[in-house]
């Protein structure tokens, strides 16, 4: 028991009782009746002394306890005032009056960088024992040749850093960075591999360690390049680095070993989470050879992807999924057809609640712009990622759910989910806003890549593209545009055809994507859009048609002069993949065809790499001659290495992600519900006081109130700071917040 501190206390200090949390978890709790009293004022113990600077004892807990013998207890109101001087009734009937209050706070920012996110955008990678196992390596680009074995170098860049390389690590690699400094700026490409062995100097503070990738190196031998690549290694897991196999100690140990204060414990995880689910193989995976969805990590995390509505026709939506093609076409999702999504969250063994009850996502005000609270203070970031809708050709975007720039469009709109088989889910369901790029669309729309669900508090990117770029396995850190498809009568471009298109009747469709080449660069994943087109589309003529594929001026980071290093990707042929399907069916991975169109591209190439502008100027026709002759199916392990059936030892899988490589800023919210009692006494009411110590020459005064259940049971315990005289009309608000 302790006294009410009267400089720091609010006015009234209010607890439910132990009686309080019985009847509730009885489903029994309710309030009936008040009382005041003053059980700690005595009248006549000092003549002439200041009553209202009288100590008062806390609320406490404990001041009704309803529990058996011996712990059962009654001490509340000692002394309670009568409500008037005819009766010996002591209970008022208090007046409800809940209300919701709401109150805010901004999280720290958490991730693996360092940076600027207001106007130009600028970024470092953090490099201490925080965040990486060792920093200190670089690699001589010149050196590349393919390959999965690299050289590495020392050279310090954090010498507080010296953990010893081990296989099944992560390593990032950053190719157009000078080694001397620490990542990140510029454009150039970002690749992270799985250590599948190790030899050498592992502390990397001397000589050299050879290490075995997942997969092949770019080949950078011909290319006449200099300098070293920056090279951070990171923990296989979360519990290596970032977090602990069991849940922190709520005290401070440290503090407890060393005889000290017994601290509450304020560690917390500095950074995201993320995985990555696939519920279809990609495009060219045989997995009769290859390890198919059912070896890919993140496979726990389906049932997620199913709950938010990216899998079956469970729910329906207020908002769904979309994205923009090249073109500025709106291009629909359903959810049968999203491959694979990703998931970042916050998910650790701290005590910490970091982000409270929620995102905070209040509107914008104009007149009060940045303030806590706001949606525009929730911030994705990405500092590697090479964004084929970049405006500014610029690597590194910032994404969110109130982009700043297009208030017009009204795009801060909050969007529901609803269940299809439970209705009582419904009305509104479950609550999610879209997250935007800023870079506009030639319709002035900017592009939305994901969910925010601020309720469950993650983040859901559903852009296929950007989930390829998040995929460690994709190897490649840019993204590619999805076409805009048209249909068009055969011998239309090529006179040569004998007049019989690709697409016939109502359903006969097309599905395809495209993948660039590069004999001297690196190989990656083909474009993980799939665009559909059927002969049922309006434009079709009366028989059959041709299949043109265009793209807008979409390739910012498609590089072609190579003398001054990488400072992109480049690509040296361009490979249609395409599959033939009847009605509403999805294509099946192992039966894409490779069709080259390279010698289509307007311009050809210059350096033997494909132009930008060869492709936007230029419309690929797909003909059924180029379809039925096409003999190459497309297998994604001739151009990644995949791991096989029966692999052992360190592997690298699509899923295998298991933190979320950017960084999340964040306001958070609580909803505060506040029972709310108002406690009305009369100008004539509560005059009389029981306490023996007072005389009816003078005015009593208060020092607690007391709510009480329909059994008179004590339920609420309230303190005043200080003994308060009972004059006129007076009002105590007990309040207990929710």
């Amino acid at each position: 028991m302790a006294y009410v501190i009267k400089n720091t206390a609010g006015l009234i200090n209010s607890k439910l009782t132990d009686a309080a949390r019985k009847k509730i978890s009885e489903g029994s709790f309710n309030i009936s009746y008040f009382q005041v009293g003053d059980s700690e004022v005595c009248y006549d113990c000092i003549s002439g002394a200041d009553l209202s600077t009288g100590m008062v004892l806390d609320a406490e807990f404990n001041a009704q306890n309803l529990a058996p013998l011996p712990e059962k207890n009654k001490g509340h109101i000692k002394y309670p005032l009568y409500v008037n001087t005819q009766s010996t009734n002591t209970f008022g009937i208090p007046v409800k009056s809940p209300y919701i209050d709401e109150i805010y706070n901004t999280a720290a920012p958490l991730g693996f960088f360092t940076g600027n996110t207001g106007g130009t955008i600028s970024w470092t990678a953090f490099t201490s024992s925080a965040y990486t196992v060792n920093p200190n390596f670089v690699a001589d680009i010149s050196s590349l040749s393919s390959g999965n074995t690299l050289v590495l170098s020392a050279s310090v860049l954090n010498a507080s850093v010296s953990g010893n390389v081990i296989p099944d690590q992560f390593v990032t690699l950053y190719f157009g960075n000078s080694g001397s400094v620490a990542p990140i700026a510029g454009n150039f490409p970002v690749l992270t591999y799985k250590v599948v062995s190790v030899t050498g100097d592992t502390s990397g503070n001397t000589g050299t360690v050879t290490i075995e990738l997942d997969r092949d190196l770019p080949d950078f031998s011909s290319m006449s390049f200099s300098g070293d690549a920056r090279a951070l290694f990171y923990p296989t897991g979360m519990t290596a680095l970032y977090d602990s196999t069991t849940p922190e100690f709520y005290w401070d140990q440290d503090a407890i070993n060393f005889e000290s204060n017994c601290d509450i414990s304020q560690s917390f995880v500095k950074i995201w989470n993320m995985n990555i689910p696939w519920t279809e193989n990609p495009a060219g995976l045989f997995d009769t050879i290859n390890q198919g969805i059912e070896f890919f990590g993140s496979s726990g995390y389906c049932g997620t992807k199913e709950y938010l509505g990216y899998n079956s026709t469970g729910q329906t939506d207020s908002g769904g999924t979309y994205y923009y093609n090249s073109l500025s076409n709106k291009v629909d999702v359903e959810p049968k057809d999203q491959k694979a999504i990703a998931i970042v969250h916050y998910t650790n063994q701290a005590i910490d609640n970091f982000y409270g009850e929620k995102f905070a996502l209040k509107p914008y005000d104009v007149n009060d712009p940045g303030a806590t609270g706001q949606a525009r203070n929730f911030k994705v970031s990405i500092p590697w990622l090479m964004w084929h809708k970049s405006t500014g050709a610029t690597m590194g975007e910032i994404f969110y759910v109130d982009p700043p720039g297009f208030d017009s469009l009204n795009l801060f709109q909050v969007h529901h989910m609803e269940s299809v088989p439970n209705l009582n889910m419904n009305n509104p369901g479950l609550r999610y806003y879209h997250l935007w790029d800023t870079n506009p669309n030639i319709n002035g729309i900017p592009n939305r890549v994901g969910k925010v669900w601020p309720d469950l508090k993650i983040i859901t990117f559903d852009d296929d593209e950007i989930v390829a770029a998040l995929s460690n396995k994709s190897n490649r850190n840019w993204t590619l545009p999805a076409p805009d498809l048209g249909l068009v009568p055969p011998n239309t471009c090529d006179t040569s055809g004998n007049g019989v298109g690709l697409l016939s009747g109502s359903t006969d469709c097309l599905w395809l994507s495209y993948r660039f080449n590069n004999s001297a660069f690196t190989q990656s994943l083909h474009c993980n859009y799939y665009t559909q087109i059927c002969g049922n589309n309006p434009d079709c003529p009366p028989d059959t048609a041709d299949v043109r594929i265009s793209f807008g001026n979409e390739f910012p980071f498609l590089q072609h002069d190579l003398s001054s290093g990488p400072s992109g990707f480049s690509a040296n042929e361009m490979v249609l993949l395409v599959q033939k399907v009847t009605g509403d069916t999805r294509p099946d991975p192992s039966q894409w065809l490779e069709i080259d169109v390279t010698n289509q591209i307007s311009g050809g190439s210059i350096n033997n790499q494909i132009t930008s502008s060869g492709i936007t100027g230029t419309n690929i026709l797909l003909t059924h001659d180029m379809y039925t002759g096409a003999t190459t199916t497309y297998r994604l392990d001739n151009y990644i290495n995949l791991p096989v059936l029966n692999q052992t030892g360190v592997t690298l899988n699509f899923g295998d992600e298991y933190y979320f490589y950017g960084n999340i800023e964040s306001d958070i919210q609580a909803t505060i519900y506040v029972m709310n009692y108002l406690c009305n006494l009369g100008d004539k009411q509560f005059m009389t006081s029981s306490n023996p110590t007072w005389s009816t020459s003078q005015n009593p005064y208060v020092t607690e109130v007391g709510l009480y259940d329909s059994n008179k049971d004590l339920m609420i315990i309230s303190k005043i700071q200080s003994p308060e005289k009972r004059q006129g009309i007076q009002q105590y608000s007990i309040k207990i917040d929710m």
